[in-house]
């Protein structure tokens, strides 16, 4: 019964890739909170504002955030708005 049980995670691994069970606990390094897979090693980001994992496009913005990419500022509703730092070229011909 082993023997089909590691035939079956292999499967599953191969196919599906890894479910990230088995977690460290949160911690900070260099200004980013993360947990780290101990099954595949993966860095899974991690919020202490809300206290959940983030998602790819919230791990994108902190990056482009952190370049300098793009700058926040304040909006009307009280809630921050990307802004691009570059201005848009006109698309007048």
């Amino acid at each position: 019964m082993s023997v089909v049980r590691a035939i079956l995670n292999f499967l599953y691994e191969v196919f599906l890739g890894c479910s990230h069970q088995h977690l460290t606990r949160p911690f900070t390094l260099q200004n980013e909170t993360y947990m780290v897979c101990l099954d595949c090693g993966k860095q899974i980001y991690y919020s202490t504002e809300t206290m959940r994992t983030l998602s790819a496009r919230e791990v994108r913005r902190m990056h482009a955030a952190n370049a300098g990419e793009v700058r926040l500022m304040p909006s009307l509703t009280g809630r921050p708005a990307l802004i691009p730092t570059r201005a848009r070229k006109p698309d007048a011909a």
